[in-house]
């Protein structure tokens, strides 16, 4: 069955395995982050020279301020998985670029997708965290090659864009031929005073079912009104 047909996007098996996957990377980088620069350096301190420990000890830091972060990221994970719980995927060509939306006062990259109340209408959605954009905002430069554009054709979208939603983008299953989800990345509508609160200002006609929906999906952690 192709993925859009299926009543949520966590009925796919192949979503959840992608989602297992990526969390388990997640769980295992946090002590990771901690544990293989400082004990290297721990371990290699009296053989390396002077500017080598240096060098160690700066990945060290960077290592514990890498793993101070990664919490965030599992979090988002679980957040994801409920995204994933409560709405289908849809797949297709999808607006994107670097550049600032010209209808928007974010200058950050954006993706935009239909608004489910008013389909002609495109809503964009930015990347609020740096963390895990690098390889999507290389593909969404202008001057990116085609064949990396194409990596981006068709980006898989769960959610509702008015709130929140994850993307990814086409990867391999287990068989080699069914297409699976890879690279999930979750995105939110940010409110003005950058609070991490979805907008409450209902600029896109969300219906009281609407943010009824939404708040099953995540509770009123990202929603109110």
């Amino acid at each position: 069955m192709h993925p859009s047909t299926y009543p949520t996007a966590w009925g796919h098996p192949p979503t959840r395995r992608a989602w297992a996957r990526q969390t388990t990377i997640s769980v295992l980088a946090f002590p990771a982050w901690i544990l293989v620069p400082g004990g290297l350096l721990f371990a290699l301190i009296d053989s390396l020279p002077s500017a080598l420990v240096a060098v160690f000890a700066i990945a060290t830091i960077y290592g514990a301020y890498r793993a101070c972060v990664q919490p965030l990221l599992i979090f988002l994970n679980f957040r994801t998985r409920r995204i994933l719980r409560a709405y289908p995927w849809h797949l297709g060509d999808t607006p994107f670029s670097r550049s600032p939306h010209p209808e928007s006062s974010n200058t950050k990259p954006w993706l935009a997708f239909p608004n489910p109340a008013k389909p002609e209408e495109y809503i964009p959605m930015h990347f609020h965290l740096h963390y895990h954009t690098v390889w999507w905002e290389r593909r969404m430069s202008e001057r990116a090659k085609p064949e990396r554009k194409a990596q981006l054709a068709p980006v898989w979208f769960a959610g509702d864009p008015r709130f929140f939603g994850v993307i990814a983008v086409t990867g391999s299953g287990e068989d080699g031929t069914s297409p699976a989800p890879k690279r999930l990345h979750f995105l939110a509508q940010i409110s003005p005073d950058k609070k991490g609160a979805a907008i409450d200002d209902n600029p896109w006609h969300a219906s009281p079912e609407d943010y009824s929906r939404a708040r099953q999906a995540v509770g009123k952690a990202l929603l109110h009104d």
